[in-house]
């Protein structure tokens, strides 16, 4: 009898899984909320939006003063008159960045004067000063 008994409340038995199913949800509710998402960090990229790029080369001329006051435009004898042309061309074919101004010291100060007014009519490049070593 012990054993019909048996047999009659394993075929009786049943498994309620609502209980097991609400847990379920309340745990993933649960990880959901308590989740942090973190935005990944971009870095900002800044396009040209020009389709070519113009490389121009960059040039620094070179005046030099002697002691007989001739001037020199890197290393080539160049009239005061002519110092605007020079520079226009030097302009026109590269980026000036800078110009050097080199003066013997027994150079005339006018000579020195009119190259300077005559590469500031030309440019807005920066002029650096110098003296001209005695050979």
């Amino acid at each position: 009898m012990i054993k019909a008994a048996k047999a009659h409340m394993q075929e009786n038995l049943s498994v309620d899984m609502n209980p097991m199913l609400d847990i379920v949800f309340i745990l993933l509710i649960f990880f959901i909320v308590t989740a942090s998402f973190n935005k990944e960090a971009v870095l900002d990229i800044e396009r040209n939006n020009s389709p070519t790029l113009s490389v121009t080369p960059k040039v620094t001329p070179q005046f030099i003063i002697d002691a007989s006051n001739k001037v020199y435009l890197n290393n080539r004898p160049v009239d005061i008159d002519a110092i605007n042309v020079n520079i226009a061309k030097l302009a026109a074919n590269a980026d000036i960045t800078a110009i050097s101004v080199r003066a013997h010291e027994n150079s005339q100060h006018n000579t020195l004067v009119a190259v300077l007014n005559a590469i500031k009519e030309q440019t807005s490049a920066p002029v650096a000063l110098g003296d001209v070593l005695a050979n």
